[in-house]
């Protein structure tokens, strides 16, 4: 009984002093936490993103993990639901004893997972359309592309092609409320005029009302910052409607899954893209083009799927928590967060990234392109 005392005693003192990440160091092994969609309305993309992560562990393990230590990716689905992704953000740390965490799929599940990972100091990569700001999340990094980015590229071409007249069709809530708001910010700087706003509910079986309004208003381009079905909806009854005008949807569109859901739908869509989507546009001495075609080739290889701009989003993460583990050579959260913030001008697949301590997102417009759908394929628009 005494021996059985002491161990219990020894054990318990061991997990006291060792912080979240500290076993996985002590086991050899880094374990890095996997928050995905893969059930629920997010489901269509957290599968991509959860492929990807797995293929990039795999990729580094082969080629000899970090300084000789294996990673190892221990994913949950977070159901498409804020609560729930915070529910398995809690176990990663508390349990899993991860040593970083990335993923996520929207703006309100990656808001939860910050709270998290700022609560518990564990650094997090998410990938979504939320904003990181350094000074409230400052173990928070993100590999989506800002969706002032997206804006900019997509209102660069509209200036280039004579568009000054646009319209927002726009779905009610937070995203909504993003789209709206960075459209509104650079529209003056492009000379673009906002001519109309109209909201709908994303659950909505049609928005050929709020089309009729918007029609009224004489718009060159119409803009709604909506992902997946929303943004196929309103394309297709933008056909019905006979409204021949471009239509600017969301930066996540950027994927096989899109395509598949526009297939038969004759309306002009631009969607912001990462280069990931048409690599064979980029110039050679385009830093990221290695890093694509290189990735590209083991997706095909594994999945039989090129990678998309959700594969990106994760390889990208994994490498840099990688990168920020091969400078610290250790699981300190606090020493890894700060490896990560100062990575500076490392090529990935979607961009140059430079860190800062008030830049946690890492890329600047330039690393983003514009894409069309011509024949089921994505093009850049003339």
């Amino acid at each position: 009984m005494r021996k059985l005392a002491v161990f219990i005693l020894i054990a318990f003192f061991a997990i006291s002093i060792f912080p979240a990440g500290s076993y996985a160091q002590a086991q050899k092994v880094y374990k890095i936490g996997g928050i995905f969609s893969l059930t629920g309305y997010l489901s269509w993309l957290g599968e991509y993103k959860k492929k990807a992560a797995e293929l990039k562990v795999e990729l580094i393990n082969k080629a000899g993990g970090i300084n000789g230590i294996p990673l190892q990716l221990i994913s949950y689905d977070d159901t498409s639901s804020p609560e729930q992704a915070s529910k398995v953000a809690q176990r990663l740390i508390s349990k899993d004893n991860v040593v970083a965490m990335a993923g996520t799929a929207s703006v309100p599940i990656s808001g939860a997972v910050a709270s998290m990972a700022n609560r518990y100091k564990i650094p997090t990569i998410i990938n979504s359309g939320y904003a990181v700001d350094t000074a409230k999340d400052p173990f928070l990094f993100n590999t989506s592309h800002k969706t002032d980015f997206a804006v900019v590229t997509a209102f660069r071409y509209f200036q280039k092609k004579g568009i000054t007249k646009l319209a927002l069709l726009m779905p009610i809530g937070p995203l909504g409320e993003l789209g709206s708001n960075v459209a509104r910010k650079y529209a003056q700087e492009y000379k673009i005029t906002i001519v109309g706003e109209e909201k709908f509910d994303v659950k909505a079986p049609d928005v050929t009302s709020q089309l009729a309004k918007i029609r009224t208003m004489n718009p060159q381009a119409v803009f709604s910052f909506t992902t997946g079905e929303p943004a196929a909806l309103i394309a297709r009854n933008m056909e019905q409607l006979n409204l021949k005008v471009p239509f600017l949807v969301s930066h996540g569109n950027a994927n096989p899954g899109f395509l598949k859901l526009v297939a038969n739908i004759n309306t002009e869509i631009l969607v912001p893209s990462g280069k990931v989507m048409k690599p064979d546009a980029l110039s050679d001495n385009d830093p990221t083009k290695k890093k694509i075609l290189e990735f590209n080739k083991s997706h095909m290889e594994k999945y039989k799927e090129p990678a998309n701009y959700f594969s990106a989003e994760l390889a990208d993460a994994i490498d840099l928590i990688v990168e920020g583990l091969k400078i610290t050579k250790s699981a300190d959260p606090v020493k890894l967060r700060d490896a990560i913030e100062g990575i500076k001008n490392y090529p990935a697949m979607q961009g140059v990234y430079t860190f800062t301590a008030k830049d946690h997102h890492g890329t600047k417009p330039d690393d983003m392109i514009l894409l069309t759908i011509k024949q089921g394929k994505w093009e850049i628009p003339k």
